[in-house]
């Protein structure tokens, strides 16, 4: 269970962080462990500090408690998340030239930024998602994103099974291989 705090006048405020708990259905255990390794590694703007392998705890015994923390914390996510039930996206991939042009003109640049272009800071930067999701959870988010979570902020658009493809296969374009061969 999470813990719960409830500061008056705070209950409708914005929470900076993801919900975690559907995290197994969005991320893999292998994801969750790099990105706690060094988040600014995934994405450079992230508000995620860096809380493991710091300049002050960074000797070899320093490493490994941090990386024990790093894998307990991991585990524990993955353990305790409840799974979200995805429908299998399409097959045939969408058109990733397609999903760009949706993606403008449907207003997505509104609150969020993709690929170099910072537009806006309303939602998250819209970049490497190709290695951070897969394919039916990203098809899922962009046809009901509040299935996966109930909080979101992020708009249902209606997309038909064709737009979500199509944006899907362009947005999982974008990887950042680095990060994938982090150990």
């Amino acid at each position: 269970k999470g813990l719960s705090f409830n500061v008056a006048g705070g209950e409708n405020a914005w929470k900076v962080g993801p919900d975690l708990r559907p995290i197994q259905s969005k991320v893999t255990r292998e994801w969750i462990v790099r990105w706690l390794q060094n988040p600014k590694a995934f994405r450079p703007s992230t508000a995620m500090p860096n809380i493991f392998h710091l300049e002050n705890t960074d000797s070899a015994q320093d490493r490994t408690k941090s990386n024990v923390a790093i894998e307990g914390i991991a585990t524990y996510l993955i353990k305790n998340s409840q799974p979200v039930e995805l429908a299998r996206a399409p097959k045939k991939q969408g058109d990733p030239e397609i999903g760009k042009q949706l993606v403008k003109d449907l207003g997505c640049l509104g609150c969020h930024s993709v690929d170099t272009a910072k537009a806006n800071d309303h939602g998250p930067e819209l970049i490497h998602l190709g290695s951070k999701v897969s394919r039916d959870w990203l098809f899922n988010w962009l046809k009901d994103p509040k299935h996966y979570s109930q909080g979101t902020r992020m708009p249902n658009l209606r997309l038909s099974n064709e737009e979500a493809n199509h944006i899907s296969s362009y947005l999982l374009m974008s990887k950042n291989e680095k990060f994938e061969k982090a150990e």
